[in-house]
């Protein structure tokens, strides 16, 4: 099984599951629309008459007519995004594998927020996401668009499909949602504006079911949110920026920690995430993984309206499953081996590196 580094939408739904590429994908959103058909016109002879529209494939959208035109000023970022592993183990040897393992699990997206339209692009090279794919949200309907810009086509999906999608596992119902916000005085300066930091706490009970039955959870998750008050920021810009942050929770029983955080933090610039799985073993003194996502770039200006269009103009709804790419392992398997379970102590069933004299 490949392993690949979690991404910001699937990172939730990764940590309860198994990491690695997709064995089932989503089915076909539907057939392919039939040939236009065509009636005899009027008048004398068999002459053909207007055609007939030809039915939009199931799954598809109306155009985005508000947003076929015109410019608007938008706020447009780059980001980099990277999986913090603590307590790696010790310095050496097995220090400088583990530093190339996490240099290499560092991805790179691309987002562009307006007042009621937003739009992430993945620009990671060689990553199971193919770089360039898009994903998209317009609230008025409540879908996320991931579309395939070399192919010109666009699967429209909640929130919790596209997790599950990108995951690659089985659905998975959320149910039981709590959340808790509390603003405190840390204070950063994060891509040119200054930012105050929020920390979040999400719960919530999860299940999917399996061949075998169905497996049951409690999930805690953490959230260290970084926020920006700056008046050049607008505030339906920081709930855009909100509506990706919080994919996992797009569904209905998730909405109230949606809008909760919405209330609460600003144009997030930063924000830091940490799964905890109740029932999971922990050894003493571990921590879990943490996702740090960082804005790089900040830059407010005019853009074509045309960018967050969803769907985007010209695209066709997909008949098939989303393909996913080649990439996405994180580091070689030789480096992987050596990343320990515990400091001094390699993965179970992996043997310890040998030390060269």
């Amino acid at each position: 099984m490949r392993k690949h580094t979690p991404t910001l939408v699937a990172l939730v739904s990764l940590t309860l599951l198994v990491t690695g590429c997709p064995k089932d994908t989503k089915k076909p959103v539907g057939d392919q629309p039939k040939d236009p058909v065509v009636k005899p016109g009027p008048g004398p002879g068999p002459g053909p008459g207007p055609k007939t529209p030809p039915e939009p494939a199931p799954g598809a959208l109306e155009a985005d007519k508000g947003y076929a035109s015109g410019k608007i000023q938008a706020a447009v970022l780059e980001m980099t995004m990277k999986l913090d592993i603590p307590n790696m183990g010790p310095e050496g040897k097995v220090g400088d594998d583990v530093k190339k393992a996490q240099e290499a699990s560092v991805l790179t997206q691309n987002m562009v927020v307006s007042d009621d339209r937003g739009k992430m692009v993945f620009t990671t090279d060689n990553f199971y996401i193919t770089k360039g794919t898009e994903l998209r949200y317009n609230p008025a309907h409540k879908k996320y668009v991931l579309s395939d810009p070399a192919k010109k086509t666009y699967w429209a999906m909640t929130g919790a499909e596209i997790g599950n999608l990108l995951e690659g596992g089985p659905a998975m119902t959320r149910t039981d949602y709590t959340i808790s916000v509390t603003e405190t005085k840390d204070k950063e300066t994060i891509a040119g504006v200054e930012a105050i930091k929020s920390d979040a706490e999400i719960g919530f009970k999860w299940a999917v079911k399996t061949k075998t039955g169905e497996k049951k959870g409690t999930v805690k998750v953490k959230l260290a949110i970084w926020h920006s008050a700056d008046e050049k920021l607008k505030a339906p810009w920081g709930k855009m920026m909100v509506d990706f942050l919080t994919v996992p929770f797009q569904d209905e029983n998730g909405q109230k920690v949606v809008d909760e955080l919405k209330s609460k933090v600003k144009f997030p610039v930063k924000w830091v995430m940490e799964v905890i799985n109740e029932g999971q073993a922990k050894e003493k003194g571990e921590a879990p993984p943490k996702m740090v996502t960082v804005a790089q770039k900040l830059e407010v200006k005019e853009i074509d309206k045309a960018e967050l269009a969803s769907p985007p103009a010209g695209f066709a709804a997909a008949t098939g499953p989303y393909e996913f790419g080649e990439g996405g392992q994180t580091a070689s398997e030789a480096i992987l081996g050596k990343i320990p379970a515990k400091p001094g102590e390699p993965p179970k069933g992996v043997e310890p590196p040998e030390e060269k004299k």
